[in-house]
């Protein structure tokens, strides 16, 4: 897909980086029994800046592993262990870097982005103004709840912050400074008008509860109890200086595409191994696979082969086929296991 040059250029630029990002999933894995697949996702997003939604049932533990993770980056003011009733855990934050809210069909526009202040309107001088301390345009993290409850006021908002990174306001455009967006919820979206903002939601980690097997249930309960009653040996803040060098990577990215030392390679095989998947899955119903989506998974695909062959101590890196299979992990409009597992053999994925 990439010169293979390119990519080996990018991935001696970023050893460190990709150590510290797998030394962080090795953290999140173990404290989130069955999660491993969820925790690949989060550090994806996190490399790329896509947007990542989580999908499951409730009790599957989405909004506490956000939580964890961003209190490991040091933008959550609290870390999730330190709240021993995981029913209370509300994770309110104090740190203007993260907003999290939970979205209902009643929230409204100002609950994210700020009230009017009254002071200001009611005073000597009236002037309309947001009281914005603490709103979602000010944080550099965002974390949504229940993201396709909201109401197609505060969807379309979402959309113009999705798109552009940019807040508008009656006629005025504000930057924000975010960096990642997580939602979560419960199913995906049922109604026809929120395929927009669905489709901006690059990747898509789906969770189940824990198999109903002695194995399984024993290493949930085992690690699970641990999470909520122990304050382990990782804390608050010890990745801290992992958001400001996923920006210099992305901001590499950029630079290299620009001066065209990292472009696409239209004979690489696996662009036509990419084809037949989109041909496969769309074929199957599995997903549109828009050109946006497929033009951002390129960023995606690397990122996963990076952090392959920065697991397996690779002297090298290059793009290989299984690389591929991303994309019908966390790329996919619906879930069809045994369609995916088929694709998966058929395409020599892994």
């Amino acid at each position: 897909m990439f010169n293979k040059q390119d990519v080996n250029l990018i991935y001696s630029q970023n050893r460190d980086l990709l150590a510290e990002v797998l030394r962080l999933e090795t953290v999140l894995a173990k404290r989130f029994y069955g999660m491993d697949s969820a925790v690949r996702c989060m550090m994806l997003s996190a490399m790329t800046g896509e947007a990542m939604v989580m999908i499951g049932p409730p009790g599957t533990a989405k909004s506490r592993l956000i939580r964890a993770f961003c209190s490991l980056i040091g933008v959550l003011d609290h870390d999730p262990r330190d709240l021993v009733n995981a029913a209370d855990d509300t994770g309110s934050a104090k740190d203007e870097r993260y907003f999290e809210y939970l979205l209902t069909q009643f929230t409204e526009p100002s609950e994210l982005f700020g009230y009017f202040d009254l002071a200001k309107l009611m005073g000597s001088n009236p002037v309309l103004e947001r009281n914005v301390t603490g709103q979602m345009q000010r944080a550099e993290v965002v974390f949504l709840d229940e993201v396709f409850n909201a109401s197609s006021a505060i969807l379309n908002a979402l959309l113009t912050f999705m798109n552009e990174r940019k807040f508008h306001d009656r006629g005025m455009v504000y930057s924000t400074p975010m960096k990642m967006l997580f939602a979560a919820t419960n199913h995906p979206p049922r109604e026809d008008g929120l395929g927009a903002v669905y489709d901006r939601f690059l990747l898509r980690c789906r969770m189940e509860n824990a198999p109903a097997g002695h194995e399984p249930i024993a290493h949930l309960l085992q690690a699970a109890w641990t999470e909520t009653h122990s304050h382990g040996d990782t804390k608050r803040g010890a990745f801290r200086m992992l958001p400001d060098a996923l920006e210099r990577y992305r901001s590499s990215i950029e630079t290299q595409t620009t001066s065209q030392q990292l472009s696409i390679d239209p004979t690489s095989p696996t662009v036509a191994q990419l084809a037949a998947i989109v041909a496969i899955a769309r074929a199957k119903e599995l997903s549109e696979m828009s050109n946006r989506r497929l033009v951002k998974f390129s960023a995606i695909i690397l990122a996963q082969a990076l952090l392959r062959c920065a697991a397996d101590k690779a002297a090298t890196a290059e793009i290989l086929p299984r690389d591929l299979g991303v994309l019908l992990d966390y790329g996919l409009d619906q879930a069809d296991p045994g369609t995916v597992a088929k694709m998966r053999q058929d395409l020599l994925l892994g």
